[in-house]
């Protein structure tokens, strides 16, 4: 949990209230995002999209789509999918006992990682956000892990694509109104 965490309501206390005007427009741009993301996959014949839309919340929501963050929101979203197949990879590989205790080892070793703050980039909140999500019996069970990593793959090129494009013409608008 972050220690400096803050409410949207004590974020910034000096920011003017959204009218309900923009909020509108906010929402109809996050309804042409998300449909575009939604028709560019199906094109694709890619399914699974939640995932994409777990990465976009972890990154834009608690990272705040900070790209110092980025290589963690990544590596952190990979490696928590990979750890949550692994457990079905492990009993197919070493039978339903000792892949059952392989995938707790690995968990068990993953988690002291995390608590001792080993290997930031790789085993971090989102790591373990993924690999929560990927282990849920009624997700788990039905999920085809390589159609849920291109549609990860997917989402990490569109969104943030998507956020950079928006970055510079944001900086570029800065610089316009600056002159």
């Amino acid at each position: 949990m972050s220690h400096g965490a803050t409410t949207p309501a004590s974020s910034n206390q000096n920011a003017v209230p959204m009218t309900p005007g923009k909020g509108l427009l906010v929402l109809l741009g996050v309804i042409v995002v998300i449909g575009s993301f939604i028709a560019l996959g199906s094109a694709l014949g890619v399914k699974q999209f939640w995932i994409a839309f777990l990465f976009l919340l972890y990154w834009t929501g608690v990272e705040h789509a900070a790209f110092d963050k980025l290589l963690a929101c990544v590596a952190g979203a990979v490696v928590g999918l990979a750890l949550a197949w692994s457990l079905s990879l492990f009993p197919a590989w070493f039978g339903e006992k000792y892949g059952m205790i392989c995938f707790g080892l690995l968990i068990l070793v993953t988690v002291y990682c995390q608590i001792m703050g080993w290997l930031p980039v790789v085993v971090n909140l989102a790591t373990m956000l993924f690999l929560t999500v990927g282990t849920i019996p009624p997700i788990h069970e039905h999920l085809d892990y390589v159609e849920t990593f291109k549609t990860l793959a997917l989402g990490f090129v569109y969104f943030i694509g998507l956020v950079w494009i928006g970055t510079l013409v944001m900086a570029k608008r800065a610089t316009v109104q600056q002159a």
